[in-house]
């Protein structure tokens, strides 16, 4: 997200590469999102005002750091992040809050929806089906053993 640039948006949709995809992977696949209005909103409340092609959206790094730099910046910037939402989801009853399980609950809540695989496993960057399938299965897993623990929790 502190990667994003305006030259990234088109139509309607942003598009971008996830960091780690592009790290890691041989294969380079764009993930594109269509920006609803709470998306517009939030870019028109906190987005940086000056809407140049190379302008960051957000303005957490300036385009002059170092490689560096830049890691540095966005690790404790996220950092910070999960900081917070981890003190919000304690005021609001939620625990273990951060931006990884924000990431998890997204592709969940798809899944339950009925998302087809092929578009969760695009929207999560991955080239691969497989690992989009182990990667839900894995909180399916989870869920059940949550589950499991609600039923036998007689001390409570």
């Amino acid at each position: 997200m502190l990667t994003l640039k305006y030259s990234n948006i088109h139509n309607g949709e942003i598009s971008f590469l996830r960091a780690k995809t592009a790290r890691t992977s041989k294969v380079k696949k764009e993930v594109s999102a269509i920006i609803t209005p709470e998306m517009q909103a939030i870019i028109d409340r906190w987005g940086n005002k000056e809407h140049k092609p190379d302008s960051y959206i957000f303005g957490y790094l300036s385009g002059s750091e170092t490689p560096l730099e830049q890691k540095d910046k966005i690790q404790s910037t996220v950092k910070l992040c999960n900081k917070r939402l981890k003190k919000i989801g304690k005021a609001v009853g939620i625990d273990e809050i951060s931006t990884y399980t924000a990431r998890h609950s997204f592709a969940t809540v798809l899944k339950r929806s009925g998302a087809n695989i092929s578009y969760i496993s695009e929207s999560l960057g991955h080239n691969d089906l497989k690992t989009t399938e182990n990667y839900l299965a894995s909180f399916e897993r989870e869920e059940r053993e949550k589950n499991a623990r609600l039923l036998t929790n007689f001390g409570n």
